[in-house]
């Protein structure tokens, strides 16, 4: 009984020293965002911008103010969701425009990886047929995110609320600040350090359980149920170590499609379709192990793991469709 007791400990110890390691950097990342969110504020950063948010405010229907968020999104969506928070306690934001908000950000994120991860990392492991394939269907699924935010925020939004959504505060657009920097400092401080408490007690615990499950190898059991769909879409199984691989680690498995395509052993539509049925299952663990944590400790419960769903379900959407059609026309 001592021993159970110990390796217990053990787990917890070892998960506890994981999930700070993990969450460290990132908790410093959402303080400097909260931080900055409330400097900007206050120095009128809002009106200087609000010109650029006309197009997508127009066409997204939601309020000029999500415009920030959407250009720090290009930099960290993290930041950019903190924003979006900030505006939503502050009452400048309702509950339907931080959801839409958050997923219209998601939906630039090819824009940055493009350059920082498609180019340098997909494309040279997979080729350029089949990793050009793959980065559009990256394209593919963030296209649905923003069609997703256009047509829900037209529906839900109605054109009442939208013209109360943009009639924007007028403290909001302090052209000058009447503190000096010190104050401003103070100030900026006292009001980000209640919601980063919260904020960092929740992402602690969601990653905790989350690391927790992992160090159970409860992912891990999870490789068997796309073992018949392996079966069904008649792949070779010289994928399945590669397929493994990618579901859990998906720079690693793209190297291990790439040896798989350069020594001969699989065809360029083998590793297509592989890949497109590794997203499928990698997407929910990526999503479990990563985002819902986030979500969670920075909108709350409810709107974190509803936010997660929506993005979640249409870029899993995207991917069965996308592989449902290369199946069709490859018969």
């Amino acid at each position: 009984m001592q021993i159970d007791i110990y390796e217990i400990f053990l787990l917890f110890l070892k998960t506890g020293v994981e999930t700070l390691k993990f969450i460290c950097p990132i908790l410093f990342l959402i303080f400097i965002s909260f931080f900055l969110c409330q400097i900007f504020i206050q120095l009128g950063l809002f009106k200087k911008i609000e010109p650029l948010g006309r197009f997508i405010t127009k066409l997204a229907n939601l309020p000029p103010q999500i415009i920030v968020a959407f250009i720090v999104s290009l930099g960290s969506h993290i930041a950019a969701n903190t924003i979006l928070q900030n505006l939503r306690e502050n009452k400048k934001l309702t509950d339907k425009e931080v959801l839409l908000a958050s997923i219209l950000n998601s939906s630039i994120v090819p824009l940055k990886e493009t350059f920082t991860y498609y180019l340098p990392i997909i494309l040279p492991a997979l080729g350029l047929k089949v990793g050009g394939f793959y980065i559009f269907t990256l394209w593919f699924g963030s296209f649905l995110l923003f069609l997703f935010v256009v047509i829900a925020s037209r529906i839900l939004l109605s054109k009442k609320d939208f013209k109360e959504s943009i009639k924007l505060p007028q403290n909001l657009f302090n052209e000058k600040s009447s503190k000096n920097f010190k104050n401003l400092l103070t100030s900026s401080f006292k009001k980000v350090i209640k919601p980063y408490k919260r904020i960092s007690i929740l992402f602690f615990i969601t990653t905790f359980l989350v690391f927790l499950l992992s160090n159970l190898n409860v992912f891990k059991k999870l490789e068997k149920l796309f073992l018949p769909i392996i079966n069904w879409v008649h792949l070779s199984p010289k994928v399945i170590p590669a397929l493994s691989t990618f579901i859990f680690s998906p720079v690693v498995g793209y190297a291990s499609f790439g040896s798989l395509l350069g020594k001969g052993e699989i065809l360029e539509s083998e590793a297509i379709i592989a890949l497109l049925v590794g997203s499928i299952f990698m997407l929910p663990i990526v999503y479990l192990k990563f985002y819902f944590p986030q979500w969670i400790a920075i909108f709350g419960l409810k709107l974190g793991i509803l936010r997660g769903i929506i993005s979640l379900s249409l870029l899993i959407f995207s991917k069965i469709l996308l592989l449902t059609i290369f199946l069709i026309w490859k018969l």
